[in-house]
């Protein structure tokens, strides 16, 4: 009696740790990203961090993150491989103007060596912003990058600058040649892009009009053939943050000569 409780003892003994080897074997790797809550919401230009943190009783193969804009296919925008059983790194998400008044699903998901896969799911709404009208200067003048005065300018502070200043200062910057005739050409050596838009509502711009008429507008790299009237709105090019500008040309000044060649206009943002 007593050997037949021992052996049914020992079956019970080996199923269980049979099934603790099976469970540990086929457990899935556990996904934990901050913030917690499921629904995060921000505004057009807010960074939005995500702390990841991944543990696995196995080694882990790969980690990757997906993102879905509503009515979007799905597109990976990490696949990282790992080899530890366990990872903490961090994701930086900065909210698109594009994508103002709809939403993003994140899926952060992780596999281990035997093929078990967790994940975690967020699901990030970016408000749409409320027009506010933009703020009228005028009076800017940008010189010929021929003469001896300042021929490029910073959208963000509003001062002129030389073309031998630091790129990231000057938003625009005429290019002529060697001639002494005006180009009617700007470049941006800070990077920033430009949509050439006279149809613009330039007297009721918002912050909401500009962005949405420069998303849906062609972007160049180079504005060529400026005239009086010509409505250009740009994107800061050397800043992480979305600034947009709208220029608007009110003279263009090409006398005999170079020094005094220039172009007037007015900016709002």
């Amino acid at each position: 009696m007593k050997m037949k409780s021992l052996f049914g003892a020992l079956i019970c003994l080996t199923v269980v740790l049979a099934s603790s080897c099976k469970r540990d074997k086929d457990s899935v790797p556990h996904v934990t990203v901050s913030p917690s809550a499921l629904y995060i919401y921000g505004n057009v230009g807010d960074l939005v961090t995500f702390s990841i943190s991944v543990d696995s009783e196995s080694p882990l193969s790969k980690f990757y993150i997906s993102q879905q804009p509503d009515n979007q296919v799905a597109v990976t925008v990490l696949d990282t491989s790992i080899t530890s059983k366990g990872v903490n790194f961090t994701y930086y998400y900065r909210l698109p103007a594009a994508l103002a008044g709809t939403s993003v699903i994140f899926e952060f998901k992780a596999q281990d060596e035997n093929g078990n896969t967790g994940k975690e799911l967020k699901r990030v709404f970016i408000a749409t912003p409320a027009a506010v009208p933009l703020t009228e200067t005028t009076g800017h003048r940008m010189y010929s990058n021929l003469g001896t005065n300042p021929d490029a300018y910073n959208l963000e502070t509003n001062v002129s600058q030389f073309s031998t200043s630091d790129s990231t200062l000057r938003d625009v910057q005429d290019a002529s040649g060697t001639d002494t005739t005006l180009s009617r050409n700007w470049i941006s050596p800070a990077g920033g892009q430009f949509v050439a838009y006279n149809g613009f509502d330039y007297a009721n711009a918002t912050n909401v009009s500009t962005v949405n008429a420069y998303n849906g507008g062609v972007k160049l790299t180079q504005l060529s053939g400026l005239a009086v009237g010509d409505i250009i709105i740009t994107k800061l090019g050397s800043l992480t943050t979305n600034k947009y500008s709208v220029i608007r040309i009110t003279d263009i000044v090409d006398l005999p000569g170079k020094n005094n060649d220039y172009y007037e206009f007015s900016i709002k943002k």
